[in-house]
């Protein structure tokens, strides 16, 4: 089994605008493409100030499941929303091997 996860680090001032998206676009995006056992958690560490951290996981069957969705739909997705905050909204993605349930 395979985590796709996404760390957002979104300042303050889009923190509202950010979880819409998450809920309307990037999360039913992420389901229709078969990514499963959607979870987000805040970081309990602020990556500076004014910021919040998010981690944004799903499962998928294989690497190749979770980039075909990572590197065309979620680009896009994050491409669209980053083109409009810059520097309001940064993000890495890490793919894990879940090795015990």
């Amino acid at each position: 089994m395979i985590i796709l996860n996404t760390t957002f680090y979104v300042h303050e001032s889009i923190d509202r605008l950010f979880h819409q998206w998450l809920q309307q676009e990037y999360l039913p995006s992420a389901m229709k493409a078969g990514l499963g056992e959607p979870s987000v958690a805040r970081l309990l560490m602020e990556p500076q100030e004014g910021m919040s951290g998010y981690a944004v996981q799903f499962v998928a069957e294989s690497v190749e499941s979770a980039q075909t969705w990572h590197d065309n739909e979620a680009a896009s997705l994050r491409g669209l929303f980053s083109g409009k905050h810059g520097e309001r909204i940064l993000f890495f993605t890490t793919y894990m091997e879940r090795l015990h349930p």
